[in-house]
């Protein structure tokens, strides 16, 4: 495993973004672990951040003009990830984001930041997919301000779960979207890197949590 997956998942625990008990999903699943990316509101948390961003960016060889972040937690993760591109590899990409809400003065519009249209090559920046259905938003707000080329979609972890109608979640939202769906990690690295090994003295899934996860994957996994 790249060495940069094993340090962004020791990050996630060591920051709490990563906890495992049982966590309400937006899906309406009992989950036994749960990421929030909107945990970090340090500078050096978000540094950090975008650099891990931007390394699965770079490994995986993504190309993009623009990277768009949706409201709200993609903004901050968008202005992280090109500033940690523009500084760890030199590529000057922009970033754009949504407003939950149409401005009805000044500009006006639905999208602040970098001007996108059908030209325009965009990769879509999130912290996970679950059920797919915040990435189905995007997509649709996308195809209506704008309509760009969505070359990828980039996310902190791949659950690997299936949606409420029982599908791959990853591939149905790959398919909506006409791109590949990447991520820094999925789950079965994060289990690799955790399961019954101490990260700073802790060990954050042992086997009793490991028993409940199993459970828990081997009726929404893939």
């Amino acid at each position: 495993m790249e060495k940069f997956k094993v340090d962004f998942i020791h990050f996630l625990v060591r920051t709490g973004a990563l906890k495992f008990g049982e966590f309400d999903l937006k899906s309406g699943r009992k989950s036994p672990y749960f990421i929030n990316t909107g945990s970090f509101y340090t500078g050096q948390q978000l540094h950090n951040l975008g650099r891990f961003y931007a390394y699965a960016f770079e490994h995986n060889k993504c190309e993009a003009d623009v990277i768009f972040g949706p409201a709200y937690k993609g903004i901050t993760l968008a202005a992280a990830v090109i500033e940690a591109l523009f500084d760890e590899f030199g590529m000057d990409l922009s970033y754009c984001f949504n407003r939950k809400e149409v401005k009805d003065h000044g500009d006006g519009g639905l999208l602040v930041g970098a001007p996108i249209n059908e030209k325009t090559n965009v990769f879509i920046i999130d912290d996970v997919i679950t059920a797919g259905t915040a990435i189905k938003d995007t997509v649709d707000i996308l195809k209506k301000n704008g309509n760009p080329k969505i070359k990828g979609i980039l996310i902190s972890l791949n659950r690997m779960e299936k949606n409420n109608e029982g599908k791959n979640a990853l591939e149905e939202v790959e398919k909506i979207a006409g791109a590949h769906v990447y991520s820094i990690v999925n789950m079965d690295e994060v289990i690799e890197v955790l399961y019954n090994k101490e990260v700073d003295g802790k060990v954050y899934i042992d086997d009793e949590k490991m028993k409940v996860i199993k459970e828990y994957r081997a009726k929404f996994g893939v």
